[in-house]
């Protein structure tokens, strides 16, 4: 059973590459651990196991993101389980197709911004009332590109660059609630979409792509599992605002 004095971590986007890291890593950390999913039932029974055999409790649920009733069921389902809530960190992303901005229709600009950046705002929304409870924080994975215009990569660095904007936008207004809000923004991951887009464009060109970051390779899900678990953190007490790139430098 669970210890109401433990944390608890909510997950956007478990089954992910970043958001299975994430939540293994939090679990590690002697927290409880909700998290959502799509479709994916055998990864999200993986991840349910592995954050058990670390100790913690795992909770996973599959509600719609772009739907602010929906969770806002979940979320309070949440906390009727554990009793609290402490962490939110959104790391889901829908899937779109590389493309120039020319050629991305309106309705495929509609769908990726409404499952993207909207659902970040219905699920910040329905968070904000326990975290207040609980002074506790938020982490929105984004994306390193936003310092950057990438060809093809509209889709996802615009609705990166809303939400980094929102989450600052949660930390100067609920700093005097106790409530911290910051972003981790990815490089090139070697796991997930990044692992995805790099297979795509062909090896000549990913070799391209990574030799003009500064540390010369892709990162790693579990470097960016650690950034987020460090902002989560008590050790980042008085940081909020902020965005944290873990992307060899790629930004600069």
């Amino acid at each position: 059973m669970h210890t109401r004095s433990e944390k608890v971590a909510l997950v956007i986007g478990g089954t992910g590459a970043l958001g299975g890291a994430v939540a293994a890593r939090l679990a590690s950390d002697s927290r409880a651990v909700a998290f959502t999913y799509r479709k994916n039932e055998e990864r999200a029974s993986e991840l349910k196991l592995g954050i058990q055999s670390q100790g913690a409790i795992a909770f996973a649920g599959t509600p719609d993101i772009s739907d602010a009733d929906a969770i806002g069921l979940f979320v309070a389902d949440v906390v009727a389980h554990f009793g609290r809530l402490d962490t939110l960190v959104y790391a889901a992303g829908p899937s779109f197709s590389l493309d120039f901005v020319s050629n991305v229709s309106p309705d495929e600009w509609r769908r990726v911004l409404d499952a993207d950046l909207n659902g970040c705002f219905n699920v910040i929304h329905a968070c904000l009332p326990h975290l207040r409870s609980s002074s506790g924080s938020i982490v929105a994975v984004t994306a390193a590109g936003i310092e950057r215009a990438i060809a093809r990569d509209i889709l996802s660095l615009a609705p990166k660059a809303a939400m980094t904007a929102l989450v600052r936008g949660v930390a100067f207004e609920e700093g005097r609630n106790g409530v911290r809000a910051n972003c981790v923004a990815p490089g090139y991951i070697a796991g997930g979409i990044g692992k995805t887009i790099m297979d795509s464009v062909g090896a000549d060109v990913s070799k391209m792509l990574i030799g003009k970051v500064p540390l010369r390779r892709m990162g790693t899900c579990d470097e960016i599992a650690d950034a987020v678990e460090f902002l989560c953190s008590s050790r980042a007490s008085y940081i909020t605002g902020t965005t944290l790139f873990v992307s060899g430098g790629m930004e600069l």
